[in-house]
């Protein structure tokens, strides 16, 4: 039996720009729209934005979709029909599809460093396992995406690399806080334990993303305790 990565989501702050179809529409962009390059899918014109509204606007869109279908890497021609802009218009604002891609992993970890961020009015027993738990729904809500970043990371993508390194580091710094927090005299074997702790987690979502054989709700549990039970194993008995 497999199960999907249904998990409750947090709602998506500021998210309220328009749908495809819900659209101003406008003068084409400057330098964009003269050649055509701005027409959307239907053959309407996307409205004027500013570039970097351009891109929030394409990457809320990609966004979308990874919702929508999070077991599928979204294709450019999905996310431009979804923003309402037509392919070769979110070329030319990422450049190429390995650039949009590396934009849209940008994007989702900046959202997941931020909803991993410790609740501080918390006990720091639940910082820890809130933090944690948020961490694997974030993963489930784009499974694909989370699995391309390790795939991408692990085939040597200098800027993929560079992020799930920052990644890492943050969230092994905040776990490694948290765990001193709980009156746990962080040694270097501890740390290190924290560090392993965070490898396995990786392969453990990896693993379930490519076959999900147990609950979401298992999976979260597993991640979440199995913090305690490597942490156990650097203690002096």
């Amino acid at each position: 039996m497999t199960y999907a990565s249904s998990v409750p989501r947090d709602p998506e702050p500021g998210s309220s720009l328009p749908r495809s179809g819900e659209m101003q529409v406008g003068t084409p962009e400057a330098g964009v729209g003269e050649a055509g390059v701005g027409e959307a899918g239907g053959g309407q014109r996307a409205g004027r934005l500013r570039p970097e509204e351009r891109r929030t606007q394409i990457l809320q869109a990609a966004r979308r979709v990874l919702e929508a279908d999070p077991h599928r890497e979204p294709s450019v021609e999905v996310v431009a029909a979804e923003a309402g802009v037509s392919p070769a218009l979110l070329f030319h604002y990422f450049g190429s599809k390995k650039k949009f891609q590396y934009a849209v992993i940008e994007a989702a970890a900046a959202e997941v460093m931020l909803r991993t961020a410790p609740d501080l009015s918390l006990p720091p027993d639940e910082q820890l396992r809130s933090g944690i738990r948020a961490f694997v729904r974030a993963v489930l809500e784009a499974p694909q995406l989370y699995r391309a970043t390790l795939l991408m990371s692990a085939a040597g993508d200098p800027e993929v690399r560079a992020l799930h390194s920052e990644l890492r580091q943050v969230f092994s710094r905040w776990v490694i806080a948290a765990v001193a927090q709980r009156g746990i005299e962080v040694t270097p074997l501890v740390e290190l334990a924290c560090y392993g702790w965070q490898g396995y987690v990786e392969q453990t979502l990896l693993t379930w993303i490519d076959s999900p054989t147990v609950s979401p709700a298992e999976l979260e549990h597993l991640c979440e305790h199995s913090l305690d039970a490597i942490l156990s194993t650097a203690r002096p008995d």
